[in-house]
């Protein structure tokens, strides 16, 4: 695993000598000890508190993100922590490409109280287009969560954002894709007007949508959904996770796999 953002692995000195390996070089011990902390920390809170406060000061120093620092938010987010929702949404903020993925996905799996915040950053109709996209994105975890009421709230919003002319087209373009990949195929007509109207010389990615709802009526599965194993090897060749991928890298076993 190759750092990001140009920061040292030796700044990080975790109080918990069972994150330690987190923060080696070797991307094999990386990954492999990413992997055996899930179980750990789904039982140990105080690991899990220590783990957000990493997190968190790393976002106050803005000095770059380690492999170990998106481990640690990749599994926070495996965990479906509560508690770190708020990092992990200033993690969504920053400039780190591969952070922004894990934070996506983290923010997905959360559930209910990462769609309450995300819902309230959304409330900023001058929210940065490329932010506010991520956000609509990471919305899309409602279809791993049996949440009836949260997902009514976050279709009204996405239907809403569709047709505000105010908002960035960023957003505008990611809620499209969202209510695609949600499978809210009842929205086809009204991306099918806005593009003839708004939009006569055509959008990649609102076109895209609706091509989605014609293909997919019932939605695609999410990202959200790929097991942990398939992330940190994302992780571990620097691929964005949810980007567009060699699948016959990623699934190709490991030395000593069997």
């Amino acid at each position: 695993m190759g750092n990001h953002c140009g920061m040292s692995e030796s700044t990080i000195s975790p109080r918990d000598s069972r994150l330690s390996l987190l923060f080696e070089e070797d991307a094999t011990v990386v990954s492999r000890r990413c992997l055996e902390l899930v179980p750990i920390v789904f039982d140990d809170p105080e690991l899990e508190l220590e783990m957000i406060e990493i997190l968190q000061r790393i976002v106050d120093q803005e000095e770059g993100f380690s492999t170990g620092e998106l481990c640690i938010a990749l599994l926070l987010g495996e965990i479906r922590s509560a508690p770190a929702t708020t990092v992990i949404l200033r993690c969504l903020q920053s400039e780190d490409e591969v952070l922004q993925r894990t934070s996506v996905r983290s923010l997905q799996r959360i559930g209910g109280p990462a769609f309450d915040q995300i819902l309230d950053l959304l409330e900023d109709a001058n929210l940065d287009g490329e932010i506010s996209a991520r956000a609509i994105e990471s919305l899309e975890g409602i279809a791993l969560h049996d949440l009836p009421q949260q997902r009514e709230h976050i279709e009204d919003r996405l239907r809403i954002d569709l047709v505000n002319r105010a908002l960035p087209i960023e957003r505008r373009e990611a809620v499209a894709l969202a209510l695609a990949r949600l499978g809210i195929s009842d929205a086809s007509e009204t991306i099918e007007l806005l593009l003839e109207h708004e939009f006569p010389n055509g959008n990649v990615f609102i076109s895209d949508a609706l091509e989605l709802m014609t293909e997919y009526p019932g939605g695609l599965p999410s990202h959200v959904e790929d097991p942990i194993e398939q992330v940190v090897r994302w992780l571990s060749d620097d691929i964005l996770p949810g980007g567009e991928l060699d699948t016959s890298m990623i699934l190709q076993e490991e030395p000593g796999e069997s």
